[in-house]
């Protein structure tokens, strides 16, 4: 199983160019952000699947735009996977022939461009060798992380969140968990703005991940244009954890 970073900025202008989009193998598609325009014609025709960890739109902008690319390039339907709570924001939000087309009726009801998918917190769905299971976070309603993992190992890809003990109580002393790509969007100054935004500074993400065991590598994603190099200081002085910044050159095997 490969991972690719398509994007894992918190917002434009900063280090990273491109909002939250991971690409595993060539098929399914981890949140839809503008990181998707780094794809060709092809490789957004490839895309099978397409699971959204929550409906804000830095993370589901490229979704309509991926839509109007392949529509009539498939022989089958792109399914969005996600909560009830998102699938309906997409519907009513997006994809409601104000802000963009319904391509869940286009060309026509019977052969939709789009299929929608509901997954309730805490489902696992099996695409070939390659298991996927969402968990519920704190951010807005509706918001889960993915953990996926293949041949016995995998990696947790937070979404955006809060304080979630239950999420580490659960994954955190799971074999196939190598790696966590995990939200840290303000630096501690701003504890206050990430709390009420529901995000985790490094002073609440290092308490929240306290029973997770310090082999397990946290790439650290969403961080706050301009505010990269202080956040990330802020991490490294927790010398007993492996932090690094992800970055759209990261490519990873399992």
């Amino acid at each position: 199983m490969n991972l690719q970073i398509l994007g894992c900025a918190g917002g434009i202008g900063g280090n990273e160019p491109y909002t939250t989009s991971l690409l595993i193998d060539d098929d399914v598609l981890l949140d839809a952000g503008t990181g998707l325009s780094r794809l060709s014609i092809e490789q957004l025709v490839a895309i099978d699947h397409v699971f959204i960890s929550h409906s804000h739109l830095d993370h589901v902008a490229g979704l309509a735009l991926l839509m109007d690319a392949v529509f009539g390039k498939r022989s089958k339907p792109v399914t969005v996977h996600a909560t009830p709570e998102v699938l309906h924001a997409l519907k009513n939000h997006i994809f409601n022939w104000s802000i963009w087309p319904d391509f869940s009726t286009l060309p026509n009801i019977d052969h939709p461009s789009m299929q929608y998918e509901e997954m309730q917190p805490g489902t696992t769905l099996m695409l070939g060798e390659r298991t996927i299971t969402s968990h519920v976070v704190d951010h807005v309603p509706g918001s889960v992380a993915y953990w996926v993992r293949s041949a016995g190992k995998g990696f947790l890809f937070t979404g955006d969140m809060a304080s979630t003990p239950a999420l580490w109580k659960n994954l955190g002393g799971q074999a196939a968990l190598d790696m966590v790509i995990v939200d840290c969007s303000f630096p501690d100054a701003e504890a206050e703005l990430a709390l009420l935004s529901k995000h985790f500074c490094p002073a609440a993400l290092v308490k929240d991940i306290a029973a997770v065991p310090a082999s397990v590598v946290f790439y650290i994603y969403h961080l706050k244009p301009g505010q990269e190099a202080q956040i990330m200081a802020e991490l490294e002085q927790n010398k007993d954890r492996k932090f690094k910044a992800l970055k759209i050159t990261d490519n990873f095997s399992f």
